[in-house]
């Protein structure tokens, strides 16, 4: 367990905790994401990026770190993280994978030290940037990220076929260190 602060803390995720990474996310993504999703039904992408095989996959992966959040001790989202993942020309950048969070947790300070944390140990890898991608309608995230500095380099879109297709744009942020 890592303590971000007297209220927060990173526990890794493992293969054995698949169950409580599938209910968990079962319960934060919907809220935010399901209108993404042709009859709001968000249980395509919950399937194929959180069954087991694809965790072990993702566990297996060189440089990447995998976390439930923990805040006031109740599992509230999850954290990836990706090491010396390139972004166009900068070898040594950290990638924010995915970073969910329950309503719960959000406006607490909860994502600050997870931020903060992050851009430690992307120093600490020798990383010089950050960079993630998100959703173009997820507001509240997009004034977040300015909020830490990062800014708006390019913009990618998803081809799920059961996401509505006018709302699969991304916008991708990087942030130098």
């Amino acid at each position: 367990m890592i303590n971000l602060n007297e209220n927060t803390q990173l526990d890794p995720v493992t293969l054995e905790s698949h169950s409580k990474l599938i209910k968990l996310v079962k319960r934060v993504y919907p809220p935010a994401y399901k209108h993404l999703w042709k009859n709001e039904d968000s249980s395509f992408y919950i399937n194929n990026f959180y069954n087991p095989l694809q965790l072990q996959k993702e566990l297996l992966v060189k440089d990447a770190e995998y976390y439930f959040i923990i805040y006031k001790n109740e599992p509230v989202g999850i954290l990836r993280i990706l090491f010396n993942k390139p972004f166009n020309t900068i070898k040594k950048a950290t990638y924010i994978n995915r970073i969910y969070l329950g309503n719960e947790a959000q406006g607490k300070g909860v994502a600050k030290a997870i931020f903060e944390w992050i851009e430690m140990k992307a120093l600490e890898n020798k990383n010089n940037l950050l960079w993630l991608k998100a959703m173009n309608t997820q507001e509240q995230a997009l004034k977040f990220y300015t909020k830490q500095h990062f800014k708006i380099k390019g913009k990618t879109s998803l081809d799920f076929e059961l996401m509505h297709e006018e709302l699969r744009g991304m916008i991708i942020m990087t942030k130098e260190l």
